[in-house]
């Protein structure tokens, strides 16, 4: 009787061929081993380039190899001593760790210790529409699960420092500055039909300054995410089209957003002039904003239009109109502080509520001395509620516009 190998679905040869390309890819040298490992990568390869230490460092395209290398609980250094990384092309990461046990890739110095490795890539600076793009940097795939990147600087990038391109889990990015950048985080599925969602996502002590098009973008059906203490500033990089500090879409959810601050995002390009600070889109749910700030947009400071949205103590200044609600929203100790129309249609308004929204604003300071203000703007069958607020506003100004079937409800204090 012969015999015959069992047959392989197509996600266990998937898996096979992707084990087969990670043992071709890695370096010479360097065995695997259960037990994690530090692998060390420089902008100038040297030695044998098998990453053992720093005098036979790889270079940064062997990343990925390097990672499936140090195994869960490992390290990958990157150098950050010996001059800045450039950068022309993505670098895929097809490898990581394991759940609590990532693999870290960390800007180090040569004696090991935490040091801001420089990633430079090729975007104009100063950045122009007519200029290069840049190209993103880290391509993040199929098989990325459980990875924390940590003390890097990346400058003149284009769209994703960081690109999730797959279906992944388990990233954390912490202690990362970014300037002149079209975005930092993007998620974007490679391939038609294909899906990029992230679960389980924290990004931490992260500052962007100098975006175009935004500083987070996530989408699909991402899900599990922490983002705090993170400052993005566009610095009115202005042109390309719907400038947006941190945008949620598609089905993202269970997102916490905390001590984040957004700023000057700015976009003319239109005779309605986009640029928001904080975006979610309709499908988007449960989503907690905590201690924030946003300034400066010249559109809305929170562009709301998901559901189950809670705002703890948010700040909003500067912006047209501070508080832009198309779902429903309850609004808690806010500040809201001078609205400020810097061109293109529409008024300058403390909040803004669309047709059908609901808002419930409780414990909130609302005050500005411009008489070019409306307060509050009510769509058709749109709902405000304010309890409990303080509003101050210059004598002239108008506090309502209420459009049809819509209604402003303030309450006597209690």
């Amino acid at each position: 009787m012969a015999l015959h190998a069992p047959r392989l679905t197509h996600a266990q040869r998937r898996a096979l061929i992707r084990i087969l390309l990670v043992v071709a890819c890695a370096a010479p040298g360097v065995a695997f081993s259960s037990e994690p490992r530090t692998l060390h990568i420089a902008p100038s390869p040297a030695g044998d380039s098998n990453g053992s230490d720093w005098a036979n460092a790889g270079g940064l395209e062997k990343l990925s190899a390097f990672v499936a290398l140090a195994g869960p609980g490992g390290k990958v250094l990157l150098k950050a001593d010996d001059g800045p990384y450039r950068i022309s092309r993505q670098i895929v990461i097809r490898a990581g760790g394991a759940d609590g046990l990532p693999v870290t890739i960390a800007g180090a110095d040569k004696a090991g210790n935490p040091a801001k490795a420089e990633l430079v890539g090729s975007r104009a600076d100063p950045w122009s529409l007519e200029g290069d793009p840049g190209s993103e940097v880290f391509r993040l795939s199929g098989g990325a699960n459980y990875l924390r990147f940590e003390h890097i600087y990346f400058r003149n990038h284009g769209n994703g420092c960081f690109r999730i391109a797959s279906d992944i889990q388990g990233l954390e990015i912490r202690d990362v500055d970014a300037r002149n950048v079209r975005r930092f985080l993007e998620n974007n599925a490679s391939g038609s039909g294909a899906h990029a969602s992230i679960y389980d996502l924290t990004i931490r002590r992260v500052t962007v300054r100098g975006y175009s098009k935004g500083a987070i973008r996530l989408k699909d059906n991402s899900a599990k995410i922490v983002i705090e203490d993170v400052l993005g500033d566009s610095e009115r990089q202005d042109g390309d089209n719907f400038a947006m500090g941190i945008s949620l879409q598609d089905t993202v959810h269970d997102v916490v957003m905390r001590r984040v601050t957004m700023m000057n995002s700015h976009d003319s390009t239109h005779e309605y002039w986009n640029g928001d600070g904080f975006v979610t889109e309709r499908g988007v749910h449960n989503i907690l904003i905590e201690d924030t700030l946003s300034s400066g947009s010249t559109d809305g400071g929170y562009d709301l239009k998901s559901s189950n949205t809670t705002l703890l103590r948010a700040r909003a200044e500067d912006n047209m109109r501070n508080f832009r609600i198309w779902g429903d929203s309850r609004i808690t100790d806010c500040v809201s502080r001078n609205p400020h129309k810097r061109g293109g249609n529409g008024k300058q308004n403390h909040f803004w509520v669309a047709n059908g929204a609901k808002a419930r604003v409780t414990g909130c300071q609302i005050e500005d001395q411009d008489e070019g203000t409306t307060a509050f703007e009510v769509g058709q069958k749109g709902e405000i509620i304010v309890e409990n607020s303080l509003i101050r506003m210059n004598a002239r100004a108008r506090l309502s516009l209420i459009h049809d079937g819509g209604l402003l409800d303030i309450p006597a204090a209690k």
